[in-house]
């Protein structure tokens, strides 16, 4: 389960370049670069909680995310401290984009959209 190796509880921004989107199962992945306080990158890596369907669903596909895209996530950290985490929202090039409700999602709201 998810609660195994994230903080559901806790919820941190992370901007960055997107390396690679892997659209596939069981959930969709994303790898990003991450500049840290030093300037260093940082390679981090992002879990989607829902299934290619459901984001098919909501207007994803394979294209959606591209090498080079700027990405800013509201994710919940690895319980192991690595830069991992698993992805409660997502802005892509200054865009909100839809994730559905589901394990992590702000209450009375839907993922990735604006109350």
């Amino acid at each position: 389960g998810t609660s195994i190796s994230y903080e559901m509880d806790k919820t941190i921004n992370v901007t960055g370049t997107v390396a690679e989107f892997d659209f596939s199962f069981p959930h969709p992945s994303l790898y990003f670069d991450v500049k840290d306080e030093k300037g260093q990158v940082v390679k981090w890596g992002a879990e989607f909680l829902p299934t290619p369907p459901v984001m098919r669903n909501l207007g994803w596909s394979k294209t959606t995310i591209k090498f080079g895209d700027t990405v800013v996530l509201g994710c919940h950290p690895s319980k192991s401290k690595k830069p991992v985490c698993a992805v409660q929202s997502i802005t892509l090039n200054g865009k909100v984009m839809p994730l559905g409700a589901g394990p992590g999602a702000p209450a009375g709201g839907q993922r990735g959209q604006r109350q």
